[in-house]
């Protein structure tokens, strides 16, 4: 998250997150993940606080990565049958894949080198304080051929200039990217990007080369 001020604000909603925010825009996150070769089986989601992203989306393996220990501990608290629940499966076991959550910083991560088949952030760019350095931890860790999902707020938009304005406000050191910005910002760390919705809320994709 972006400084003190960021992450507190998160720790202190993270009991009444799932209760304010709204469900996680699953047609198009499904369809950014789908853009990769091959399946997706471990999905990384970064800065995802209490998995209201990623259970919006049916995966085998699904880790969040956040800064804020209460937001881990509300994604860690989620069980296989409310997971199967949101996605409108059966209860019985996990149909929709185990959800685990580790502690760390987006521009650091603790994972090896082609870790996961795809990452996503969903509604927090804005909140990491050295984003270069998220995109290019993001690179490192995807395999050739998967994506790098990223669904942000554009601050050109008139909706989006209110929230820069609004959180600024309150004390949050959040830095947005118009939708060109974020897309030159993926391709400097060597993605084959692509926009695939515009808007007030934007979703860019970030495909990594295959190894061929």
């Amino acid at each position: 998250m972006h400084g003190l001020g960021d992450v507190r604000f998160f720790d202190r909603l993270a009991p009444l997150y799932d209760l304010v925010m709204p469900a996680a825009d699953q047609s198009t996150l499904s369809a950014g993940l789908a853009r990769a070769e091959g399946s997706v089986a471990h999905l990384l989601d970064l800065g995802g606080g209490s998995g209201r992203a990623t259970i919006a989306v049916d995966v085998p393996e699904r880790t969040v990565l956040d800064i804020s220990r209460p937001m881990l501990r509300r994604a860690r608290s989620r069980q296989p049958d409310q997971l199967g629940r949101r996605m409108g499966r059966p209860t019985d076991g996990d149909p929709v894949g185990p959800l685990s959550a580790l502690q760390g910083d987006a521009g650091r991560m603790p994972l090896a080198d082609d870790a996961v088949d795809a990452a996503m952030v969903v509604d927090a760019f804005h909140h990491m304080p050295d984003q270069r350095a998220v995109v290019e931890e993001a690179a490192r860790v995807i395999r050739p051929g998967g994506v790098f999902v990223v669904q942000e707020f554009d601050p050109s938009h008139p909706l989006g200039w209110g929230l820069v304005r609004a959180e600024h406000a309150i004390g949050m050191g959040s830095t947005f990217y118009k939708p060109n910005e974020l897309a030159d910002l993926l391709a400097g760390a060597g993605f084959d990007v692509s926009l695939l919705e515009s808007g007030f809320e934007y979703t860019v994709v970030g495909a990594v080369p295959s190894a061929d």
